[in-house]
């Protein structure tokens, strides 16, 4: 059975990093999708021939702007890349959904761990108005943790930056650089390593905490045995994995 997909147009086609470029999509008629933070669209299109599917995060923050956001890594002769890295204002794009079950839950926890590497972290993006609410009304502490190679590939520091200042005494903003010297120089909020650090120095705690990964599955599945070992259980984990299509 076929999606109903929906007809948007670009209306902004942005390069956040050189390997990373933000879509933003505007209804040709159509009310906008109704998405709940940490949902993803497919794109459906045609390339060479073939019809392909691929999915992408919601990155919009809501209440900010009537458009949907999504980025979008550069993968070689990937089918999807080559698709959207040519897209230009103006061009129209086929879309399903929202989908996705990476979303925010009411319950009972002292703190959250939003993990991701690379494009992992959108989700997080669209969450940050909820999150800021759950925090004022709940007194909850949230820790946002994105991982990339370089200071380059940093997707949405503004907006973390900006969200962890305006709550001081629950949010916290890091980002983990694997391969960047900071002894040159580095921000509060940058360390050197990987991401699954952050469990450790932030005493991350079966009984108290919840954990949501995003992005690379080998950062997924180093990160799951961490906090299995730390006595997590797995409904206290949740996973979305991004697997590059070529």
């Amino acid at each position: 059975m076929l999606k109903k997909t929906t007809t948007y147009t670009v209306s902004q086609s942005l390069f956040l990093t050189s390997k990373v470029k933000q879509l933003t999509l505007t209804s040709t008629g159509e009310k906008l999708p109704d998405y709940i933070p940490g949902q993803f669209i497919t794109v459906h299109f045609h390339y060479k021939g073939q019809d392909y599917r691929r999915s992408y995060s919601i990155a919009s923050i809501q209440g900010q702007t009537v458009n949907l956001d999504f980025a979008a890594s550069y993968v070689e002769h990937g089918p999807g890349s080559e698709y959207l890295f040519a897209l230009q204002a103006g061009d129209l794009v086929e879309v399903s959904g929202p989908f996705g079950r990476l979303i925010l839950r009411d319950e009972a926890v002292k703190r959250l761990f939003l993990v991701a590497t690379g494009t992992g972290i959108t989700p997080y993006r669209a969450m940050l108005p909820t999150l800021t609410a759950k925090m004022q009304t709940t007194g909850l502490a949230v820790y946002i943790i994105q991982g990339v190679q370089y200071r380059k590939d940093v997707l949405y520091a503004a907006d973390f930056i900006a969200w962890a200042n305006a709550n001081p005494e629950c949010a916290e903003y890091r980002s983990y650089l694997s391969r960047e010297d900071l002894s040159l120089q580095q921000e509060h909020y940058e360390y050197g390593g990987y991401v699954q650090q952050c469990f450790e120095e932030l005493n991350a705690s079966a009984s108290d905490d919840i954990v949501y990964l995003c992005g690379n599955p080998l950062m997924i599945d180093a990160s799951f045995a961490t906090l299995q070992a730390k006595g997590f259980a797995s409904g206290q984990i949740r996973r979305e994995k991004y697997i590059s299509s070529k």
